[in-house]
């Protein structure tokens, strides 16, 4: 388990170590320097350097040839392969099964190639009314703070 925070919105996620894995084999195959770690919160690609995945797994290579030793002794061509599951098809309902469309679908005014786009909008748009302007109130004169007698 490796602990990586994001660096774009600072949330803190963990790789695994199976993800570790087969990030360092992608890296050893495509002779990559940066893994691309995406963070499960904002989706963004995280770049981790090979050597910060390297130290956190240890022993990585013999893992993997391990792990291809495995497969291909499981692929071997004696070996006797599981038969695929039969699928079973779900059953076809009859027309008089399913349920009729109680609505049906809204009537669009059929606009005239002649009329042109500017009417096509116009109809489209409700025309909106203009409101009255807000009536200003009457200005009221400063008093200067001294009263006449």
């Amino acid at each position: 388990m490796m602990q990586l925070r994001c660096t774009y919105c600072k949330t803190m996620f963990a790789i695994s170590r199976e993800e570790t894995l087969a990030a360092l084999e992608q890296m050893e195959e495509e002779k990559l320097k940066f893994y691309p770690a995406h963070c499960p919160k904002c989706r963004r690609a995280n770049r981790i350097e090979r050597l910060k995945l390297e130290f956190s797994y240890p022993g990585w290579r013999n893992d993997i040839k391990k792990m291809a030793k495995e497969a291909s002794e499981t692929m071997q061509p004696g070996a006797p392969t599981p038969a695929p599951a039969p699928v079973a098809k779900p059953e076809a309902t009859p027309p008089s099964a399913r349920k009729k469309h109680l609505h049906k679908p809204a009537a669009t005014p059929a606009v005239s190639p002649k009329a042109g786009a500017g009417s096509a909008k116009a109809a489209a748009k409700p025309v909106a009314t203009k409101k009255p302007a807000a009536r200003k109130k009457p200005a009221t004169k400063p008093t200067g703070g001294t009263k006449k007698k």
